[in-house]
């Protein structure tokens, strides 16, 4: 995938993953990785944004939020 198609992709998308709750930090990542290499089928990045745990007489209630961004190139 070339780097002008990521960007227009990125840029056309930007509404949709801020929506969904992609950080900066996983936008960066992911564009660095396709920056090294460029011709990489696909590129994979998970993150857990948001993490709640409660622990109460013997029990524990844990909640994550995680987002998984990926960008492949398709024919």
């Amino acid at each position: 995938m070339n780097k002008e198609k990521y960007e227009e992709l990125m840029l056309r998308f930007a509404k949709e993953l801020h929506d969904v709750g992609v950080t900066d930090s996983v936008i960066g990542q992911t564009k660095d990785q396709l920056e090294r290499v460029p011709n990489a089928v696909s590129v994979v990045k998970d993150e857990v944004t948001d993490r709640f745990v409660y622990r109460h007489d013997g029990y524990m209630i844990e909640a994550t939020r995680a987002i998984n961004l990926v960008v492949k190139k398709v024919s």
